[in-house]
C-alpha cells in the first residue's frame, strides 16, 4: 500500500462529503430523503437503532419531567433526588466501558438488542418500586440504555454507512433523543396526570418489546470498512477485519489520538450544562412558574421537539461544509458555539416571565443540537475502527465527574435558588467549549494516522490470511517524545529467522525504533504488526509475554547488585512453573558456561564480556520467536 500522507487522508474526506453534495437522487420525497441520508444504503437499520434510542429517551425525560412527584412521593429534597439521579447514570456509565470493550470483539447487534430488553424490564421495575432502594436500582438499570446506546449504537452506524452519509445519518439517529424529548414529557405528563406517575414506565418497557422484535433482521456490518476503502485498499482488505486489542491496548490506542484526548477531556464540562438542563428544567418551571406536570409535559413537549430537530436540521448542512473545508473547522465550530450556549443558559435561568423562559429554553436546545452532527462525525473518523465501541464508551466514562458535581448544583439551588443552580452552568460549558475546540489544529492530522494504520493493519491481517505475512512489519511508524517527531515513516521487514542489522549514526532513532516495537514507547502513527497480529499499542509486557518478544537493551542490561543466578531467575518471570524456570536456565548455563561458575557472586563483579553474556542469557530464558539487540559491544 502506497503512503498516505495527512493532506491526502483530509482530500479523501473532503472528496467523501464532496460525493455527498453531488448525489443525484429521484423519486418522491421519501425516496429522496432516504437517498440523501444513507447515500443509497439501506435505512432499515438507521430505523431501528433510532427506535431503540427513542425508547430510553422516552424513560428517562420521564423520569426528570416527573421528577417534582418522585421526589414528593419519596420525601427527598433538591439535593437527594439529584443524588439519585447522579448515581443511576454513574452506574449506567460504568457498565458503558465493558460493553463497549466486547463490542469491538462480539457481535453488537445482540449486545443492542439484549441491552434493550434489560433496561426495558428495568423500565418495569421502577414503575414498581416501593421504596427508594428499589427506585435507584432500578433507575440505575433503566441506565444501560445509555451505557448500550452511546458506544454500540454509534460504532453500528459508522460500518452501516459511508463517510458521506454520516452527518445526516448521525444526526437523524440523535433526533430520536428530540422525539423522544418531545413524545417523552407529553405522553409521561398526560399519563401522570389520569393514572399517577407510575404508568408511564409501563408503558415504555412495553413499547422497548416491540423495537426489539423488529431488530432481530439487523446483520452484523463489517467494522472499519469504509475508512480502508477511503484510503485506497482493496475490496478484499476493506473487508478484513482486524483482530480486536486486549483491554490495556485499548486504552492506549484511544489516548494515543490527540483529538481524542481533548474530546474526552471537554466532556465533564459540557456533561454537567446538558444532563443540568435535562434534570433541573422540570423543578425550574414548577418551583418559579408553578408548572404541574401535565403543564411542564406539554411545555417541554412543545420547545424541545420543535427546536431540537431545528437544530439538527441546520447542523447537518453546516458540518457537511465545514468538512469539505477541512474537519478541524467543525470542532474549531464547536467552540465559538459554546459562548453563545452560555449565554442563551443564563437567559433562561433568569428569564423574567414564561415566555422569555420558553424562547430562551427552545434557542438553547437548538444551538445544543447545532453541535450534535459535528461532534459524533469527528469521534466517528478519529476513532480507530477496531476500538471504536471502546473509543465511545471511554467518552461515556469521561461524563462522570460532571455528573459527581450534580449534587454540587442541586446544593446551591437548595440554598442559593435554582436560578444561580442552572447559571452555575454557563460557564462551565464554555470551558469544554474551548478544550474541544483546541484539537481543530491537529485533528486532520489524526484522522490521516488512524486511517494509514487501519489500513496497513487490514492488509496485513489479508495477506496472513494467505499465508504471505513477514514475522515482523514495521509501516510508516512515527514516534513522538512529547511534541519532538524522532521517526518519520520507518518501513521494515523480518522473516522467520532472518537476521537485521540497523545502521545509523547517534540519534537516528534505532533505538526508539526497537522500543516502538518492544511497546516501551508508543507508535504515534504506523503500524507495527508481529506474526501477522498488530501490536502498535500493545503493552510492553504483552509483548514480552504473548507474542514472545525480547529486548536486549543497550549499556548495562543486568542487575549489578543482584548475584547472576537472581538476574537469571527476574529474566524467568514469565514462565508458568519453577520447573520451566530452571530448565530455561540450565539451557542458558549451556551456551554460557562461564557463568555456571559465578551464580552466586554479583553481577557487578563479572567482565564486560561476561556481563553481555548475562544479558544475552536473560534475553533467551524466554525463548523469544524475535530477538532485538541494541549495540551489542
Amino acid at each position: 500500500m502506497s503512503e498516505t500522507t495527512d493532506q491526502q487522508a483530509t482530500q479523501a474526506v473532503q472528496d467523501a462529503v464532496g460525493r455527498a453534495s453531488e448525489l443525484e437522487v429521484t423519486g418522491g420525497p421519501w425516496s429522496r430523503w432516504k437517498q440523501r441520508t444513507t447515500q443509497g444504503a439501506p435505512i432499515y437499520p438507521l430505523g431501528v437503532l433510532f427506535g431503540l434510542n427513542m425508547v430510553d429517551e422516552l424513560d428517562r425525560t420521564a423520569f426528570g419531567v416527573l421528577l417534582p412527584e418522585i421526589r414528593d412521593h419519596f420525601g427527598l429534597n433538591t439535593s437527594g433526588i439529584l443524588t439519585v439521579v447522579s448515581l443511576s447514570l454513574i452506574a449506567g456509565l460504568i457498565l458503558a466501558l465493558p460493553i463497549g470493550f466486547y463490542a469491538d470483539r462480539l457481535r453488537r447487534v445482540p449486545l443492542a438488542t439484549g441491552g434493550a430488553t434489560i433496561w426495558g424490564a428495568f423500565s418495569l421495575m421502577t414503575a414498581g418500586a416501593t421504596n427508594l432502594w428499589a427506585l435507584g436500582i432500578a433507575r440505575a438499570g433503566a441506565g444501560l440504555g445509555r451505557a448500550i446506546n452511546d458506544p454500540v449504537h454509534n460504532s453500528l452506524l459508522a460500518d452501516y454507512y459511508d463517510i458521506p452519509a454520516r452527518p445526516r445519518v448521525y444526526a437523524v439517529h440523535r433526533y430520536a433523543n428530540a422525539a423522544g424529548q418531545f413524545l417523552g414529557p407529553l405522553s409521561a405528563g398526560l399519563l401522570a396526570y389520569s393514572l399517577g406517575w407510575r404508568a408511564p414506565f409501563v408503558v415504555y418497557a412495553v413499547i422497548t418489546a416491540v423495537v426489539v422484535v423488529m431488530a432481530v433482521r439487523l446483520r452484523e456490518p463489517v467494522r472499519g470498512r469504509f475508512e480502508r476503502r477511503a484510503m485506497g485498499a482493496s475490496a478484499e482488505v476493506a473487508d478484513t477485519e482486524e483482530e480486536p486489542p486486549s483491554w490495556a491496548e485499548s486504552f492506549r490506542i484511544v489516548w494515543q489520538v490527540r483529538t481524542l484526548r481533548r474530546i474526552y477531556v471537554s466532556l465533564p464540562f459540557v456533561a454537567i450544562a446538558i444532563v443540568g438542563l435535562l434534570i433541573l428544567g422540570g423543578l425550574y418551571y414548577e418551583d418559579i412558574f408553578g408548572l404541574d406536570e401535565r403543564g411542564r409535559g406539554f411545555l417541554s413537549a412543545a420547545v424541545e421537539g420543535g427546536a431540537q430537530l431545528a437544530g439538527l436540521l441546520l447542523g447537518i448542512p453546516l458540518t457537511t461544509r465545514l468538512m469539505a473545508k477541512g474537519p478541524g473547522y467543525v470542532v474549531e465550530f464547536l467552540g465559538k458555539v459554546s459562548f453563545l450556549i452560555a449565554a442563551l443558559w443564563i437567559a433562561f435561568a433568569y428569564a423574567p416571565n414564561l415566555a422569555f423562559a420558553v424562547v430562551a429554553n427552545a434557542l438553547l436546545s437548538a444551538a445544543f443540537f447545532l453541535l450534535i452532527p459535528g461532534i459524533f462525525v469527528t469521534l466517528s473518523l478519529a476513532v480507530p475502527a477496531k476500538v471504536r465501541a471502546f473509543g465511545f464508551a471511554v467518552g461515556t466514562l469521561f461524563i462522570l465527574p460532571g455528573l459527581l458535581l450534580l449534587p454540587v448544583v442541586g446544593y446551591f439551588a437548595d440554598r442559593y435558588g435554582i436560578r444561580l443552580g442552572l447559571a452555575l452552568a454557563a460557564p462551565v460549558f464554555v470551558v469544554g467549549g474551548l478544550i474541544l475546540a483546541s484539537s481543530g489544529k491537529f485533528v486532520a492530522h489524526d484522522i490521516a494516522r488512524v486511517w494509514k494504520a487501519t489500513a496497513a493493519r487490514a492488509e496485513v491481517a489479508h495477506l496472513r490470511k494467505q499465508g504471505k505475512v513477514k514475522l515482523l512489519l514495521c509501516r510508516d511508524v512515527d514516534v513522538h517524545y512529547d511534541s519532538v517527531q524522532v521517526l518519520f515513516g520507518v518501513n521494515l521487514e523480518v522473516d522467520e529467522g532472518e537476521i537485521v542489522a540497523l545502521m545509523g549514526t547517534n540519534g537516528a532513532g534505532k533505538s526508539t525504533l526497537l522500543k516502538a516495537i518492544s511497546g516501551l514507547v508508543q507508535a504515534s502513527g504506523g503500524a507495527v504488526v508481529f506474526d501477522g497480529r498488530d501490536m502498535t499499542h500493545t503493552p510492553p509486557n504483552e509483548i514480552a509475554l504473548r507474542r514472545n518478544v525480547a529486548v536486549v537493551p543497550g549499556g548495562q542490561g543486568v542487575f549489578t547488585q543482584l548475584s547472576v543466578a537472581d538476574n537469571l531467575r527476574l529474566a524467568s518471570w514469565g514462565r508458568r512453573s519453577a520447573r520451566e524456570a530452571r530448565a530455561a536456565t540450565d539451557r542458558v548455563l549451556d551456551l554460557f558456561p562461564a557463568l555456571r561458575n559465578r551464580l552466586d557472586e554479583p553481577a557487578g563483579n563479572l567482565s564486560g564480556g561476561q556481563q553481555q553474556m548475562l544479558t544475552l542469557g536473560m534475553a533467551f530464558v524466554s525463548r523469544p520467536r524475535l530477538l532485538m539487540i541494541d549495540e551489542l559491544s
